[in-house]
């Protein structure tokens, strides 16, 4: 008989501690992927020439990773509890705390620094 419920836990505690980086990756690949296609077929271009779209998708999508890293870093218990459906281990706990909110730190910098590009630079610019 297996003991699947310590197997969640484990691979729960692994994604808690990444969560931070996880959401990094997951706003690089919806600003970068949605940035590509939108400029690539020239959906949303505005009077101005430039795509409101395209940065209007980059903001969005960071936003909505960096809040979500935040809730996290703010809330650690909830956010351990929802991903492994089991309470913090005791012992355990003032580690997990710490490595989780210092990867969540650096990724929601890293985070802020790649949504300032679409404030700053122009979403479609030629590359030439």
């Amino acid at each position: 008989m297996r003991d699947t419920s310590s197997n969640r836990q484990m691979i729960g505690t692994l994604i808690f501690i990444l969560i931070g980086p996880i959401l990094w990756a997951l706003q690089l690949t919806l600003i970068y992927g949605a940035q590509s296609s939108l400029c690539a077929f020239e959906v949303g271009i505005g009077a101005n020439g430039g795509n409101v779209l395209a940065a209007g998708t980059v903001i969005g999508a960071s936003v909505l990773c960096m809040a979500l890293a935040v809730a996290a870093f703010v809330m650690p218990g909830a956010s351990y509890r929802l991903i492994t459906g089991a309470s913090s281990p005791d012992d355990q706990w003032p580690f997990l705390t710490s490595v989780m909110r210092i990867l969540a730190g650096l990724s929601l910098l890293a985070m802020l620094y790649a949504a300032l590009g679409a404030v700053l630079l122009p979403a479609c610019a030629q590359l030439r």
